[in-house]
């Protein structure tokens, strides 16, 4: 289902129906009824407006959160494999070749395969024989210098970050948002919207297009979290800031070729005087 469609179907949906209780209290209920309960209603709708304001506020910023570090997360990836790859260049063939081509190979089936699931909420794990090489390539490596052996620590702990970066990927992308807390979430609302129908206003439309305008607000708020549920979503952007713009696999691709098409220039001869 696509965001518009989903946006559209829970802000449609929760005005719809609060417009219709509205509609429905005022046929069922005299104005006299209504206006007497004007000084205890305000004072209710007061709390429960308070307290579901704080509810909800604190789930958006819980959700938010969980978006930024889906962020942080994906630019640690491509980050670490940057590193990785440029580390590669101190090793020794064919441990050099073979690092940076596994890590070629898992861009590639990152960005085609792994991030098109986690972006409908999906576990897929394409990169894990990628992801199983590079370490077997990285763990086989023995460092022959001094050069080598800084290198290999330094490779070492970036394979560990990206360990953590890409099971905060496939694990993330399932969570949600618990049953218990939608329940109060939604009966919040609910009860929220309610509470407004104890008042009377003598236009009856104006009073529509008061409590449409708080159910359009609230609603807005639960499609926000129900989308931040998946950080992975299309429309949070997420993909972009670690694999998006100009850091694609086609990045690896440049500057594999570049490197292994750069060849060391024959140091022109220099003749020596004959000493006299």
């Amino acid at each position: 289902m696509g965001s518009l469609v989903e946006c559209l179907l829970i802000i449609g949906l929760s005005t719809i129906l609060s417009v219709g209780g509205l509609v429905l209290v005022r046929k069922r209920f005299s104005p006299e009824l209504l206006k007497a309960c004007h000084e205890v209603g305000g004072v209710m709708l007061a709390v429960i407006g308070t307290l579901y304001a704080i509810i909800i506020g604190m789930i958006v910023v819980n959700s938010q959160a969980k978006v930024d570090q889906a962020s942080q997360m994906a630019i640690s990836e491509s980050n670490m494999l940057s590193s990785i790859f440029h580390l590669a260049t101190t090793f020794e063939q064919p441990a050099r070749d073979e690092i940076k081509e596994a890590i070629h190979e898992y861009a590639l089936i990152a960005v085609a395969q792994d991030w098109s699931k986690v972006e409908e909420g999906k576990e897929k794990e394409g990169t894990i024989t990628a992801y199983q090489k590079l370490w077997k390539t990285v763990t086989r490596y023995t460092p022959t210098n001094n050069r080598d052996s800084q290198s290999y620590s330094i490779m070492l702990g970036n394979m560990e970050e990206l360990t953590a970066a890409r099971r905060f990927r496939m694990v993330s992308a399932k969570g949600g948002l618990p049953m218990v807390l939608w329940a109060v979430l939604i009966a919040g609302g609910v009860l929220t919207i309610w509470f407004t129908y104890f008042f009377y206003m003598e236009s009856l439309v104006a009073q529509i297009i008061m409590t449409a305008g708080v159910a359009i607000f609230m609603s807005m708020n639960v499609y926000l979290i129900y989308i931040c549920q998946n950080p992975y979503r299309v429309e949070l952007g997420v993909k972009r800031s670690g694999f998006g713009y100009d850091f694609t696999p086609r990045w690896f691709e440049k500057h594999f070729r570049i490197e292994s098409q750069t060849k060391p220039e024959p140091r022109p001869e220099i003749e020596l005087e004959p000493q006299k």
